[in-house]
């Protein structure tokens, strides 16, 4: 195995997962998604002498699958079903804690289907890629106080609609 293919192994391996949620967040559609982040890995090696290496890798990468996941949706053209599903990370503990995970992941997942894709991205990097701000802020190309107003309001909307799902008050409180 070649250096380069090496390098290019260990990328994916480090940073497959989170590319791929991160394409999915925006084609919502699972196997596109799988096709977009691979893509999205050829992008970022052929392009590996414009990256800093002062930085951290991932939002440089991020921003990479974003914007091939907007092109591709632009050449597609189409509207995206607001009741597609996003599968989440599935974290499981005993038998009890994996059926309120599964109906907790089930909430979000229909909750965060009703969320405008700007909501939904920024919940994703954050709760689901424990990015912190500045790497968010890089991710998005936009200031750290638009990251903290952006994720506040997506939290809120995120809550109210759980709430209307039929998630008590106390349920949706252990999202902060």
């Amino acid at each position: 195995m070649t250096t380069d293919a090496l390098a290019m192994t260990q990328l994916v391996q480090v940073h497959g997962q989170r590319a791929y949620l991160a394409a999915l967040c925006i084609l919502r559609n699972e196997e596109e998604a799988r096709d977009a982040a691979q893509e999205s890995f050829i992008l970022a090696f052929r392009n590996l002498h414009r990256y800093d290496r002062e930085r951290p890798f991932y939002p440089w990468l991020h921003r990479i699958v974003r914007n091939h996941c907007i092109d591709r949706l632009r050449k597609r053209r189409e509207v995206l079903d607001d009741t597609a599903s996003i599968t989440l990370p599935d974290w499981r503990f005993g038998p009890e804690e994996e059926v309120a995970s599964t109906q907790t992941a089930v909430a979000v997942n229909k909750a965060m289907a009703t969320l405008s894709d700007e909501y939904r991205e920024i919940l994703v990097l954050r709760h689901f890629q424990d990015l912190s701000y500045p790497e968010i802020a890089e991710a998005l190309e936009i200031p750290e106080g638009t990251v903290m107003s952006r994720l506040y309001r997506a939290r809120k909307a995120l809550r109210s609609a759980m709430l209307k799902g039929g998630w008590t008050r106390n349920d949706s409180e252990t999202m902060e």
